[in-house]
């Protein structure tokens, strides 16, 4: 019989829910289960004991405490569900997350996934831009930020020629260094098996990486190779540009016999980072170890005396695009932080500003 373990219910799930806040005993019964499907504001669900599925949404109560998009759930999430209706009630903590900064002006988060161990940033090796070295530092900073292990997938290695290969095997051990790399054909389903390695049966993988990179495509190699029943709708290129086209239009996990979980998710358009100055460090881990070498602690790099970084960028041991890009993150980060304290202090001011309205309505109700 099938169980709600087969869907990554672990002891670490386990304990985050026996430390969630205890419901109200008059409450409606609830029960754990796991997002596998999300599609604008209908969730598909497997609930615990058994992994009966059911389609819910979240109650009113929930959306009247949730702050902002990161605040609901996703595919991956743990959620507690009503056990009769489905309905969400809400979110447990979740030990990993892969967001970016919505599209727009406001500074919110959006999670694109919840609870993965594994995170396959996927690329092309077709020619097109589905691989640039600055769209795989962004990739990785993405990954380190989200607490899941990263790996780099360099897919459609069989449209590449052999210098190609080499030349992507070398970007991405010099400007993603310690981040397994596999070359992968999803077509003839070269380098999958060693792929799937990377992660353990009872983890959860996900996919990160622009529209047109073949993640559904390696999905479904992944599970050829498991003799899975899964068929996920893959996409073409355009013509002319070589830019995918959105084929996934929803977030959907899938469970390969044997393991692993593989979420499957929209290709992006853009990857605005949500991540903090530690997640840039692990991405530039050879800038970070220069910095630590400046004779003052707050050097700026900026012709201090006894610069470290400066001294590598002039005998060429440290290549100057690299730092520059270093420098366009970091300036983006700390822009983004700015944003965030501007926008924590005004949730601040404004959750006072309904305690003040609640507490004179309750006056005014005892007078």
């Amino acid at each position: 019989m099938s169980t709600i373990n087969e869907w990554g219910w672990t002891r670490a799930q386990h304990d985050a829910l026996a430390g969630f806040a205890a419901q109200d005993s008059e409450s409606t019964p609830t029960v754990p289960a796991r997002v596998v499907g999300h599609t604008h504001h209908v969730y598909d669900l497997v609930c615990a004991p058994d992994a009966r599925t059911m389609q819910g949404r979240v109650t009113g109560a929930f959306e009247y405490r949730a702050t902002g998009p990161a605040d609901y759930p996703t595919a991956g999430d743990w959620v507690l569900v009503e056990a009769e209706t489905g309905r969400i009630t809400a979110c447990l903590p979740r030990h990993t997350a892969v967001s970016r900064h919505v599209a727009g002006e406001e500074t919110l988060e959006q999670v694109i996934l919840a609870n993965v161990d594994v995170l396959f940033l996927v690329f092309a090796l077709d020619g097109g831009r589905g691989f640039t070295i600055g769209l795989l530092e962004r990739s990785v900073t993405a990954a380190w930020n989200s607490g899941a292990r990263p790996v780099v997938v360099l897919n459609k290695a069989d449209l590449a020629d052999p210098a190609r290969r080499e030349q992507a095997l070398v970007d991405v051990e010099t400007h993603a260094p310690g981040v397994p790399v596999h070359l992968v054909s999803a077509r003839d389903g070269t380098g999958v098996q060693q792929l799937l390695a990377e992660a353990q049966p009872d983890e959860t993988v996900g996919m990160l990486g622009k529209s047109g990179v073949g993640k559904s495509a390696l999905l479904n190699a992944c599970a050829r190779v498991r003799e899975a029943a899964v068929h996920a709708a893959e996409g073409e290129l355009r013509r002319g540009d070589s830019q995918g086209r959105h084929t996934t239009t929803d977030k959907r996990l899938y469970r390969l016999p044997g393991g692993p979980i593989i979420a499957d998710v929209p290709g992006l358009r853009e990857l605005q980072l949500w991540a903090d100055d530690e997640s840039l460090d692990a991405t530039f881990p050879d800038i970070e170890a220069l910095a630590l070498e400046c004779r003052f602690r707050d050097c700026g790099h900026n012709g201090e005396p006894g610069c470290r970084v400066a001294e590598a960028l002039a005998t060429g041991e440290l290549p100057m695009d690299r730092y520059e890009r270093y420098l366009d993150l970091q300036r983006e980060l700390a822009f983004l932080a700015r944003k965030r304290d501007i926008r924590a202090a005004q949730n601040e001011k404004l959750k006072w500003k309904q305690i003040t309205e609640h507490q004179r309505a309750a006056k005014k109700q005892r007078r």
